[in-house]
């Protein structure tokens, strides 16, 4: 069974040591910015190595943005674009994505040519050939072009966020289990995995860096603090809250996409566990679960998206149950049912996160007496 290795370090001084050893190593470097507090910590921690190492030039830092983002979010991106402090580059292509609507994911394109566009980028932001559309995928090449040699993309990525990215840490077994190659030649670098949101605000207050204003108005509007298009799993969930915070961004959106006016409506009557589906036709295997995608999703690139992040989740599963036995105690951290309800609410975009608490029902599906073990 993995565990937490604790090192003689703090957070810090561990994060500045991996930025480091990444500057050596690879021929180029650039920092992802999202506008977010983990990845503003990312820009100036490496930017802060860069200078304690005498490197020349100024930190290569890239922003992609998703179109469907928050103005004040927007605003804040710029200002960092616009300081002259980074060597800044600012994306604008189109990009393949997901909406979901009362657990129906549909795919959409950010910056699609075809329709309105939520707002314009600024003219200083590159982008694609007109009608080419990038997936999350083939976009990091995209961007590496005109840097040399291996790269690597520093993410502002911490484990605290995610049990699956816990585990994806933890799993490997080297010292540089940190860095994730992506492409032939790019790599990225997560030097803050293990950082919590409590050391993010401290370095904050300490080194005196100011944050997006958004994450004030979500701690206000009761909302959790996280930027993203409000259009994935955990967003559409609560569309409703960004017409408190923002309702100029609010109506944006619903002028664009209408149909979100029914996810807000309905939602809250929304049960994403049964919703009239009945679970208990389907196998208790692969091929059940395959079923269920085929039955349920009527986008065929959906299907397709969903069916391979469900094997990922069964594989995982699998080799939990088979390397420790004492998984079973939460069905591998994939109970077949959750696998499905994850796929019926949408959460599946990157992948399906594990399951920490198995509930009665997904013992039940499976036939296995939670009492008993």
């Amino acid at each position: 069974m993995n565990k937490k290795i604790h090192i003689e370090k703090d957070v810090f001084t561990a994060a500045k040591e991996r930025v480091k050893n990444t500057l050596l190593e690879y021929d180029d470097c650039a920092c992802a910015f999202s506008g977010g507090k983990d990845s503003l910590v990312t820009i100036n921690l490496v930017d802060a190595v860069r200078k304690e190492m005498g490197l020349q030039g100024k930190t290569k830092v890239f922003f992609r943005d998703e179109e469907l983002i928050s103005g004040n979010v927007i605003e804040f991106v710029k200002s960092i674009a616009e300081s002259g402090r980074f060597d800044f580059r600012y994306f604008a292509i189109p990009l393949e994505s997901t909406k979901v609507l009362l657990g129906k994911p549909t795919s959409y394109v950010q910056w699609d040519c075809n329709r309105q566009h939520l707002r314009q980028p600024p003219d200083y932001a590159i982008k694609a050939e007109p009608y080419r559309v990038f997936s999350q995928y083939n976009a990091d090449d995209f961007i590496a072009q005109g840097m040399n040699g291996r790269v690597a993309f520093f993410l502002g990525i911490r484990a605290q966020e995610s049990l699956n990215r816990l585990q994806m840490l933890l799993k490997k077994k080297s010292s540089r289990n940190y860095v994730f190659p992506q492409t032939k030649r790019v790599s990225t670098v997560c030097p803050i995995y293990d950082w919590t949101e409590d050391d993010v605000f401290l370095y904050f207050y300490k080194e005196k860096v100011p944050y997006c204003e958004i994450y004030d108005n979500q701690m206000l509007n009761f909302e959790g603090l996280r930027v993203a298009t409000p259009f994935i799993a955990e967003s559409a969930a609560h569309f409703n809250k960004i017409r408190t915070r923002d309702p100029i961004y609010y109506q944006q959106l619903v002028d664009l996409f209408p149909e979100m006016l029914v996810q807000e409506r309905y939602f809250a009557e929304y049960d994403k566990s049964t919703s009239g589906v009945d679970f208990g036709k389907y196998s208790r295997d692969a091929k059940g679960i395959y079923a269920f995608i085929d039955d349920v999703l009527d986008d065929q690139h959906q299907k397709d998206v969903a069916k391979k992040k469900a094997l990922a989740a069964i594989s995982a599963r699998e080799t939990r149950l088979k390397t420790n036995p004492e998984s079973i105690k939460n069905l591998g951290g994939y109970p077949l049912l959750y696998i499905m309800e994850s796929v019926l609410n949408g959460s599946y975009k990157r992948y399906i996160k594990a399951c920490l608490m198995p509930t009665d029902k997904h013992f039940e599906y499976e036939g296995v007496d939670k009492n008993a073990l």
